[in-house]
């Protein structure tokens, strides 16, 4: 066994992990077949976009996913194994695969099990699904399904983190550069301690305005749209506009989600990256699932209305939101597809008859949280692939919906609306759609943002509620 001196107050530890290395590589060596292996430590809660700036290598790709109010986060890099595919089978491709390495997965845990960090220390399968099965375009930017496991997986749970090493065991593995690999790891993330990152530069605002020929066009496929409904048995469609922008200077994504969780704390932050200098990142309001110890919660986000600068302002137009016909029904589409698919994988849903209000940052929306248990055999992805895509994303009916999508929309959606997250050795998960988001190429931007078409909608308020998505967005950026 190598000396780590480095790492001697983790010398007893390593020893161990040694040994548990060397009868893995013996039983691959005997078999012939590779096998996982997941090895978990205790750390400090370190910032994950601390560890994005000073341990992820800029080629490697990478998934950032942090809800700032729970003080939850994780963010994985480098690359352990990664799936790819596409089309309509897709999700069950990507569950096989899954399934396929937590049959062959050996884990070996120094982390703490308390209640607050159950199952942190497992291996989490990342996961980046596209909007449509098939993207259009001849070089789409992300593939239609992708899974990684990454090399490095830092979970942060409060005060508590975790940190993981995913290595694939084959019989040529060297045992000692593994282990010195881990300690040189356990020993940056502790240097990093528990500061927040951020970015001492000065930003200026990205002057989103989007040109008057792009309002012209959307509220044009708005009128179409209503034209269409009013033809065809489709109750709702959504559309959504994207904008691309060239900034002066280069942007910085780091920066960029830093300014974020600033900005949107009630919202999921989150970036995701292929290693090839793209990265799509924004701060989701809508989670699509969490599942933890057999619980299941899920979502109804949809109708929409402006924050009031005061409050008196605010509660009048959250009472106007709770008592508007047209986004109510908008509301109603999304709380009865949930339950007819949560139903449809074999689930009861529990949820409250009435919409509350989600109260956000820059806007507010009608919410209704949804709960179910989950039987051990039905696995997260089965639950995504019933949900994907909503009708907060999509429409109604959703094939009918889509369809129109793709006539409407003059861009490929990738992984915008599309759902994003990461399934756990364990049974855990967490998922959410990708809104509120962007496609960022050093001095290059496209910024996303959407809205859902229903009878009694009117094109000028649907384009002033996409503009006020994209500034706010854009100002976030730069």
């Amino acid at each position: 066994m190598p000396v780590v001196s480095h790492c001697s107050n983790r010398g007893q530890t390593l020893q161990s992990v040694y040994r548990f290395l060397d009868r893995r590589l013996s039983q691959v060596r005997q078999s012939h077949q590779p096998q996982l292996v997941t090895l978990s430590f205790d750390i400090p809660p370190v910032d994950p976009l601390l560890v994005l700036a000073r341990l992820a290598p800029s080629g490697d790709r990478h998934l950032y996913l942090e809800n700032p109010v729970a003080q939850t986060s994780m963010v994985g890099f480098g690359t352990a194994l990664v799936y790819e595919t596409a089309g309509v089978c897709r999700f069950t491709q990507a569950r096989q695969f899954i399934d396929q390495w937590r049959g062959k997965t050996h884990r070996y845990s120094e982390a703490g099990m308390s209640a607050s960090l159950s199952g942190a220390d497992w291996a989490r399968f990342f996961c980046a699904f596209t909007f449509f099965a098939d993207p259009r375009g001849a070089e789409p930017t992300f593939p239609a399904a992708m899974v990684m496991l990454p090399q490095w997986q830092l979970v942060r749970q409060g005060h508590q983190g975790v940190l993981t090493l995913n290595h694939l065991m084959t019989a040529t593995t060297d045992v000692g550069a593994v282990l010195d690999a881990l300690a040189d790891q356990l020993q940056a993330v502790e240097r990093l301690g528990t500061s927040l990152w951020r970015d001492l530069r000065p930003s200026a605002r990205l002057p989103v305005q989007p040109a008057s020929d792009a309002g012209r066009q959307f509220k044009s496929a708005v009128d179409r749209a209503l034209d269409y409904m009013t033809r065809h048995p489709v109750q709702k469609i959504v559309l959504a506009h994207a904008l691309d922008w060239v900034s002066a200077e280069p942007i910085q994504p780091l920066a960029a989600l830093s300014r974020l969780r600033q900005r949107y704390p009630d919202c999921h932050i989150f970036s995701v990256g292929q290693g090839n200098g793209q990265t799509f990142m924004g701060a989701s309001p809508e989670r699509l699932l969490s599942l933890a110890q057999g619980q299941l919660v899920t979502d109804a986000l949809a109708g929409s209305a402006p924050r009031g600068t005061a409050p008196t302002q605010d509660d009048c137009l959250a009472q106007g939101l709770l008592h508007n016909p047209k986004e109510r029904g908008e509301h109603r589409l999304v709380v009865e597809f949930l339950a007819r698919q949560l139903q449809g994988v074999g689930l009861c849903p529990q949820y409250q008859p009435w919409p509350g209000v989600r109260r956000l940052s820059n806007i507010q929306h009608l919410h209704t949280p949804m709960r179910a248990r989950v039987p051990r055999h039905i696995h997260p992805l089965q639950i995504v692939a019933a949900l994907h895509p909503t009708p907060a994303v999509a429409g109604v009916p959703t094939r009918e919906a889509c369809d129109q999508i793709l006539r409407f929309e003059d861009f490929d959606r990738s992984l915008y609306a599309a759902p994003l997250g990461w399934v756990g050795a364990n049974g855990d998960s967490e998922f959410v759609v990708g809104i509120r988001s962007a496609l960022v190429a050093d001095t290059w931007v496209r910024l996303y943002a959407g809205a859902g078409i229903v009878a009694g909608s009117d094109a000028d308020r649907e384009w002033a509620e996409i503009k006020l998505k994209l500034r706010a967005l854009g100002e976030s950026l730069v």
